[in-house]
């Protein structure tokens, strides 16, 4: 057999082949080599910034009223059981304030940073996270569920951390709290009361930043921001409002133009078929012929101050309190609101400024001043209050208005009423912050606000009716 020698050009470009592939699966297993220590590297990179570890002792309970008014439920189980003071919760603990401690702060639960949470009477937080990363101090989260009631939050300034992740979970909208601010959460039933196919939230949420800012999402992604002096309320479907200023206007209906004459004067029937007014209520006393009582009734006015002669965007409605025929007893026509969405009151433990004002007109008035009483007032406006919890007595503040003629102080006075003169047939603006020393400086509930006249014959009419809430 002839064998086939190669010759020295093909065995050259033979050994180059090889080399040539040598060198491609040496570059080939290098660079593979790389990428897989290049991944390696960044997964441990992030397992060590945002691997995070639960936090033991993540919350203390601090009970500020009874023990009995606190409870709190373990993670995974159904029932209740009393808290004490001191205790410690973890991640999947509830923490619940009794509804029947009534009015303000019941307790406090102060997480291991410091940042506290305070829990008025009907309140309710899950601790859902406590984590922070394990291996360095770079991110704590926290991420707690609001159930229900009113909590404020006071967050310690980020110190230690270097992200801070305060979340509150309402429903399906998720509010994230900046560090060092100091927040409230008011969830409540709306006016309007939401029953859900899917038991899903049926509660309407109440945010207000006092000072820092909260980042909102709602349940389909819409965003807003609210800051210092903002507040933003999210409706049972997790959707948002426009922002406003946090002030909150605690009576309904203080134009009177919500119901008509009839509507407000049935409130007087015991009669449920008839069209009522569900803001306020017209009462009187005592019981006297139809000829010797006064009236309620609804004015056409000008916008206040103004007397006469507007256009029609300045025409406004007044409530008008009358009794004519030259009376020579004593008579009381007026109006009450029980204050609150649902007309159970109001809790105002956390309102520093509580400013009330009214237009007041009286028109005429036969007793001087304020009467023989020094309580017989062609206007009159009482707030029913009580100091700090349930069992405590209703109290009331009365403040008298009344055209003073002759300029000389009433001879006759009631003690604890405060009285305002104001001119005759005018408009006149009565406000005061119930905050002030002598009114409700350190009161936490109100419970209503009457207004009416009381006297012999009168003619007086009120308007701009406002309570203003500011925390």
């Amino acid at each position: 057999m002839q064998i086939l020698e190669q010759t020295p050009a093909a065995r050259r470009a033979a050994q180059q082949r090889t080399l040539n592939l040598a060198w491609v699966t040496l570059v080939f297993f290098f660079a593979l080599f790389l990428i897989l220590l290049g991944w390696t590297l960044l997964v441990l990179r992030q397992n060590y910034q945002t691997a995070l570890r639960p936090l033991p002792d993540g919350a203390t309970v601090i009970i500020r009223e009874r023990a009995e008014w606190v409870a709190w439920r373990p993670i995974g189980r159904s029932i209740f059981q009393g808290a004490e003071d001191g205790q410690a919760l973890v991640v999947g603990d509830t923490l619940r304030a009794a509804a029947s401690a009534g009015y303000g702060q019941v307790t406090t639960l102060r997480l291991f940073e410091q940042s506290q949470l305070d829990l008025w009477a009907g309140a309710e937080v899950l601790i859902e996270k406590l984590h922070t990363t394990r291996w360095h101090d770079g991110l704590l989260e926290i991420t707690l569920r609001q159930k229900a009631g009113y909590v404020r939050y006071d967050l310690k300034p980020n110190a230690i951390y270097a992200q801070t992740r305060f979340t509150i979970l309402v429903g399906e909208a998720r509010i994230t709290l900046a560090s060092g601010g100091s927040y409230s959460i008011d969830l409540r039933p709306p006016e309007r009361t939401v029953q859900r196919v899917d038991g899903g939230n049926a509660l309407e949420a109440d945010v207000a930043v006092r000072n820092g800012s909260a980042l909102i999402t709602g349940a389909t992604g819409q965003i807003s921001q609210i800051n210092a002096g903002e507040r933003i309320l999210i409706n049972p479907t997790g959707e948002l409002s426009p922002v406003v200023p946090a002030r909150w206007e605690l009576v309904r209906d203080g134009g009177f133009s919500q119901y008509g004459e009839v509507e407000y004067n049935n409130t007087t029937l015991d009669d449920p078929t008839a069209p009522q007014s569900q803001t306020w209520s017209v009462y009187s006393v005592p019981d006297l012929p139809a000829e010797q009582r006064g009236y309620f009734r609804l004015a056409e006015i000008c916008r206040p101050p103004i007397i006469s002669g507007c256009i029609a965007n300045d025409r406004r409605t007044a409530a008008w309190f009358y009794r004519t025929g030259g009376q020579t007893s004593s008579f009381t026509t007026g109006i009450k609101q029980e204050l609150g969405a649902h007309s159970e009151g109001v809790d105002i433990s956390e309102f520093r400024s509580l400013r009330f004002s009214l237009w007041v007109r009286v028109i005429y008035q036969s007793l001087q001043d304020a009467g023989d009483r020094g309580s017989e007032c062609p206007i009159m406006i009482r707030l029913v209050a009580k100091r700090t919890s349930p069992a405590d007595p209703e109290e009331q503040r009365d403040f008298c208005a009344f055209v003073d003629k002759d300029m000389v102080p009433p001879t006759v006075t009631e003690p604890g009423m405060e009285y305002y003169r104001v001119p005759e047939a005018e408009w006149a603006q009565i406000s005061f912050d119930l905050r002030d020393p002598g009114k409700l400086p350190d009161y936490r509930y109100l419970r209503r606000i009457q207004i009416f006249a009381q006297g012999h014959d009168y003619d007086s009419r009120v308007t701009g009716v406002s309570l203003i809430g500011e925390q």
